[in-house]
């Protein structure tokens, strides 16, 4: 048998042990009973058609990788370097002598 002594006492449960009743409100009951609309076909095949816009244009942004556009990064930093590599060995005056054959 098991012994008195492994009995814990739970407050949750004091009601249930000790024949006290739960304390309930009254119930009202509503004034009209909900409004039952039968199914319409096509409202229900342009809410459908809107959630698949939706979730199609959604789709679209999720990806940005496929949005990019535009010169990659590789390209900018090599067309940069053959630019910047001959001005600096050429010197300010090899960029005046570019820049003088240009303007005549």
């Amino acid at each position: 048998m098991v012994d008195s002594n492994f009995y814990v006492e739970n407050p949750a449960n004091k009601p249930m042990h000790y024949g006290d009743k739960p304390l309930v409100g009254v119930l009202d009951i509503p004034d009209k009973s909900p409004v039952k609309r039968p199914y319409n076909y096509f409202e229900a095949q342009a809410l459908y058609n809107s959630l698949q816009m939706d979730s199609w244009e959604k789709q679209q942004h999720a990806n940005p990788e496929n949005a990019k556009k535009g010169v990659p990064k590789i390209i900018k930093l090599a067309l940069g370097a053959l630019i910047a590599v001959p001005l600096i060995f050429m010197g300010i005056k090899g960029v005046q002598k570019i820049i003088a054959k240009f303007k005549h």
